[in-house]
């Protein structure tokens, strides 16, 4: 994250930074924009965090003048302060002022590297990592997070996620995750936040909008695809009046929501949630398509270029 957030202050709508949630890092793929627009996005999607602290942190910023592509997956967009989500995105932020020369240089040591050495996987693959998966039971006051499937997903430098096509090929597996969804409440329809937390949300949503649009900056809202019974949820637990039309009302954002496109809704999501890498492809093309005609924002001048 601390290489890619010295990029941001070079966005522009054809190469914006993205915040937000696994989807982003998923369902957008960023060789298939990179050559629509000529211009790779930055991303700063966080896996299982609230996107609201990176808004607020370019919003404050008052050398950013870019543009941002904010992934609104409800449940953890509308997370309050102070929530695992929100805390989490925030260690994040704290972290990179701190981050040393010594930490930085070894980083780009690493990456020079690292494409010509074979390595052990130490988040899933050491003793500790092994340990951590056995099957040990949630009890009271202590909620032990479910396990992922060992071959899920890669990811690569920039920042992309892609599952693995032996995941895409192990219907056990995906059903594993469906579990893990269902364990982590994403299969909830109870409703979300609401009343004067959900106003106060709203109301530093548009103060971070207006703060980044007054320095010539542009934002803009995508719901990206969920299907079965995800998506049937999550329409339940976060109706769209209350939620999303409220949010770009309020806020004055253009918003892209896939339920509105048939060529955006068209997918159905492996384990629910995010799409598959050859989906992921053919979604940014559409999607970057719908940005342009929506905003009028210069993106896909190269793809007429190229005859996409």
């Amino acid at each position: 994250m601390g290489q890619c957030q010295k990029k941001v202050y070079d966005t522009s709508p054809a190469g914006p930074v993205l915040v937000g949630t696994s989807r982003t890092k998923f369902d957008i793929d960023l060789e298939t924009w990179e050559s629509i627009t000529g211009k790779a996005p930055v991303q700063l999607g966080i896996v299982g965090t609230n996107p609201r602290p990176i808004l607020s942190d370019l919003a404050n910023d008052p050398d950013f003048k870019g543009t941002v592509l904010v992934d609104v997956m409800e449940m953890l967009f509308f997370m309050p302060d102070g929530s695992f989500a929100e805390s989490s995105a925030k260690k994040r932020l704290d972290y990179y002022p701190r981050w040393s020369l010594s930490q930085q240089a070894g980083f780009h040591i690493g990456r020079k590297l690292e494409d010509h050495l074979l390595f052990l996987d130490e988040e899933r693959f050491s003793l500790n990592s092994m340990l951590k998966r056995l099957p040990i039971k949630s009890r009271p006051g202590v909620f032990v997070f479910p396990n992922f499937p060992m071959d899920l997903e890669y990811a690569s430098p920039n920042g992309q996620l892609a599952f693995t096509n032996r995941f895409l090929q192990d219907t056990s597996a995906q059903h594993e995750i469906q579990g893990v969804w269902t364990k982590l409440g994403l299969l909830s329809t109870k409703q979300g936040t609401g009343g004067d937390t959900l106003t106060n949300i709203i109301n530093s949503v548009a103060r971070s909008v207006n703060q980044i649009k007054a320095r010539g900056g542009r934002v803009i809202f995508v719901r990206f695809p969920s299907s079965d019974p995800v998506w049937a949820a999550e329409q339940k637990a976060y109706p769209r009046k209350l939620y999303w039309d409220r949010l770009l009302k309020e806020t004055g954002v253009t918003g892209i929501h896939f339920a509105d496109y048939p060529e955006l809704s068209r997918y159905q999501c492996p384990e629910w949630s995010h799409l598959a890498p050859a989906d992921a492809r053919t979604f940014t093309k559409d999607l970057t398509r719908i940005i342009e005609a929506k905003t009028n924002w210069p993106l896909q001048n190269v793809l007429s270029q190229n005859n996409f």
